[in-house]
């Protein structure tokens, strides 16, 4: 028969083991949240709202739009609004692998999939060469960095819609803003980019 000594170590034991679990799940699901803070730019999560996306679905059904990229995509919202009203092809790219899973998981039970879809990825490694139409609703810090990426790696035909802010040196092709303006700065705005139109010719790749 165990003593009282044995059992409250034993107790111990399993208190601390516990504990540690517990500890490490609250870090895999708080660190992905987190870990945006502490890069370079640091991009939190505000999902886009209801004029926004109104504002998005505008330009890409007026410019004839067949496929989307949204970089930062967060959990699906501007990619599945996208497929739902205009049945475009879209694709989400998040750091955060567990807003991609919740991406997934909507687009899932809306039936969407097959329109929708959802990466892990870093936006400022992923390729960008084949997108028709790329969606930024980012801060202002990570727009020259992602002007020269932009740059580099769309067609001279491809367009760039900027939500709330826009790029730092591109001249826009067309700026809208929602009849619905939010309090102090109206971030229910976008900026539309063509990289023929846009880029200040002295930032132009050269021809190969």
């Amino acid at each position: 028969r165990p003593s009282s000594v044995s059992l409250r170590m034993e107790a111990s034991r399993l208190l601390v083991g516990g504990g540690a679990i517990a500890l490490a799940g609250l870090h895999a699901v708080a660190y992905p949240f987190v870990a945006p803070a502490l890069r370079r730019h640091c991009l939190p999560y505000v999902a886009a709202n209801a004029a926004q996306l109104e504002l998005v679905a505008e330009v890409c059904a007026a410019h004839k739009v067949r496929t989307v990229t949204d970089l930062g995509s967060g959990d699906g919202v501007v990619c599945l609004d996208l497929a739902r009203r205009l049945g475009l092809r879209t694709t989400g790219l998040e750091l955060n692998p567990w807003l991609t899973l919740s991406a997934r998981i909507r687009a899932r039970l809306a039936g969407l999939s097959h329109l929708a879809s959802f990466r892990t990825a870093d936006l400022f490694s992923a390729d960008l060469a084949d997108a028709d139409a790329v969606v930024l609703f980012v801060v202002p810090a990570m727009m020259p960095d992602l002007e020269a990426k932009l740059a580099r790696e769309l067609g001279p035909d491809a367009l760039v819609i900027a939500g709330r802010f826009p790029l730092a040196t591109w001249r826009p092709i067309q700026h809208l803003q929602h009849a619905t303006a939010s309090k102090g700065y109206n971030i229910n705005q976008l900026w539309v980019y063509q990289p023929r139109l846009s880029i200040p010719s002295r930032d132009r790749a050269a021809p190969p």
